[in-house]
């Protein structure tokens, strides 16, 4: 809400209150106590035997590409390694496969972690001053030898968090995709979901359609970007449920999936893979944020 007699413009800096308001009963709150969230049904069953296929050859899968039909569910973990069911990833060189690229992460703090992993993973990588402070900043890497430039730039409003962030420089990303030229080496990854669960549905369907209203436009003057939408994480069993459960992530994750399924735009399943290697937080270790960006890199090279 805009304070009286004070314009938006003399606005710079902004800090989450957060508040213990709940909307439950007493009872109704005891059923989101975490000895009561994902607990395990033990049953006491025969022993599974496990049978041979019949099929001498495994038919080969294609590699993973935009456009194709997402399985339900769409992978496993073996070995530390996620495995779509719908088609093969390959293990891909980063720096040779991102050499003259333009990538663009546009979102929260679980895409922020892939700029991270770039940047502790590519060691020609240098950081670029942007004169801004705090875990919201814009952040810049370039290797000026192979030509590569990774960006990383918050969403807008609602942001939740105990830090004090500027928003000298906010901006919404259908206005940021709009004043991207894109061509074929660009490439735009747009993360959205664990900021706005607390706020009624309505509010992220929207922002989700104004996105995608901008990808339409970028890919009418530019198709040949790649534009890849990185779904949510799972995230924590007991860190304010009512709030941030990921009951409303995967009422969410759907809705994305199904706004998007009209372009010709990646997805990153990234709600199964967290469910497949049970981490159950918001930012999940390197080797899951490895195996996401794997996806990244098979869609692009």
């Amino acid at each position: 809400m805009k304070p009286p007699h004070v314009p938006c413009a003399a606005l710079t800096h902004m800090r989450s209150k957060n508040k213990e308001v709940s909307y439950l009963s007493k009872q109704e709150r005891s059923l989101f106590e975490r000895s009561n969230v994902g607990v395990e049904i033990m049953d006491n069953f025969d022993a599974i035997s496990v049978s041979k296929c019949n099929k001498k050859t495994v038919p080969t899968k294609k590699k993973c590409r935009f456009g194709m039909a997402p399985a339900i569910p769409s992978g496993h973990v073996w070995k530390d390694t996620w495995n779509p069911v719908s088609c093969s990833l390959a293990p891909i060189e980063m720096k040779e496969c991102l050499r003259g690229k333009f990538i663009y992460l546009m979102g929260d703090s679980t895409i922020r972690q892939w700029m991270e992993y770039f940047k502790s993973s590519i060691n020609t990588l240098k950081s670029v001053d942007l004169h801004e402070f705090g875990k919201f900043q814009h952040q810049l890497a370039v290797d000026l030898d192979r030509n590569i430039n990774i960006q990383w730039q918050k969403h807008a409003y609602p942001l939740i968090g105990s830090l004090t962030y500027s928003v000298k420089e906010i901006e919404y990303l259908a206005r940021v995709i709009d004043r991207t030229g894109g061509e074929k080496n660009t490439i735009i990854v747009i993360s959205l979901g664990q900021h706005f669960r607390p706020f009624p549905i309505d509010i992220f369907i929207r922002r989700a359609l104004n996105v995608h209203k901008a990808v339409q436009r970028l890919l009418l003057r530019s198709p040949d970007t790649m534009v890849i939408v990185k779904a949510e994480n799972i995230r924590e069993m007991n860190t304010d449920v009512e709030r941030f459960g990921d009951f409303h992530g995967y009422i969410q994750y759907l809705a994305i999936k199904d706004i998007f399924r009209d372009l010709n735009v990646g997805i990153i399943d990234a709600w199964d893979i967290t469910i497949a290697y049970g981490t159950n937080n918001v930012h999940p270790p390197q080797s899951v944020v490895r195996n996401q960006i794997n996806i990244l890199l098979n869609y692009i090279c």
